[in-house]
């Protein structure tokens, strides 16, 4: 019987490449995204490629929307919750803008972006844990959130920072269950999108391209090991203690 995994904000950069990806090893691939039109476009890429996909309409925004879109799936073995904004757009202006200073982020931003990136990735995992399989694997992408001089978007890296929270609640609890299910965090690092305007092979090679990202990801998610509770940087490394560098 062939596994599921459902992938959000799959209709491009790095989900489209880890739907795709894990779609190559054999997996049936629900593309969850908020735009139909863009979610039905990515599965004609993938049917094209001999892979089985299904559009699911997945908006962060819209409760309803996730609590539909749980009550469609019946089994599932790989949820990645990869969809999110990096902060609240506003006409005329990049959807990321990397020069925007600390200072200039509003309660509204930070409102709008946490709404997104983890309440409404909270609202989906939860109303999905019912349809896991026994050994499912819940993925959240993330980043560090400790600030560089290279980007430190307030509103995005917060949403991540209570994402990273969620990651490792939930893996105490599976652990303290004896459940077999494994929740982790990736980190994939810079990777081109056209949320940030990059290219691959900026700042001396640092930045990855999607495809890179998305396989590198998958062989994270494919690993043979138990990565409950682990967030796992780009390079393999396991953060070991959050708190940590939480503290600086």
């Amino acid at each position: 019987m062939k596994k599921t995994a459902l992938v959000t904000g799959a209709n491009k950069g790095i989900g489209f490449e880890i739907a795709r990806s894990l779609g190559k090893h054999g997996y049936d691939i629900l593309v969850g995204a908020r735009d139909e039109a863009r979610g039905q476009a990515a599965v004609e890429k993938l049917t094209a490629e001999d892979i089985s996909a299904t559009f699911v309409k997945i908006d962060l925004n819209d409760l309803g929307s996730l609590h539909a879109a749980a009550k469609m799936v019946n089994s599932l073995d790989i949820l990645v919750n990869n969809a999110g904004i990096p902060d609240s757009v506003k006409p005329g202006h990049a959807a990321l803008d990397m020069a925007k200073h600390t200072f200039d982020y509003t309660t509204e931003d930070l409102r709008t972006t946490m709404e997104t990136n983890f309440l409404g990735t909270h609202e989906l995992t939860k109303n999905l844990l019912p349809s896991l399989a026994d050994n499912a694997k819940i993925v959240n992408i993330t980043v560090p959130i400790s600030p560089t001089g290279f980007w430190h978007p307030l509103a995005y890296i917060t949403s991540k920072a209570a994402l990273n929270v969620m990651t490792l609640t939930y893996a105490y609890e599976f652990e303290k269950m004896g459940s077999r299910r494994q929740i982790f965090g990736i980190m994939p690092g810079a990777v081109a999108t056209d949320l940030n305007g990059m290219e691959a092979g900026a700042h001396g090679g640092f930045v990855k391209s999607a495809e890179a990202a998305g396989q590198m990801s998958t062989d994270i998610i494919l690993s043979d090991q138990n990565q409950n509770g682990q967030i796992i940087q780009y390079d393999g490394k396991i953060v070991t203690d959050y708190e940590i560098q939480l503290r600086g």
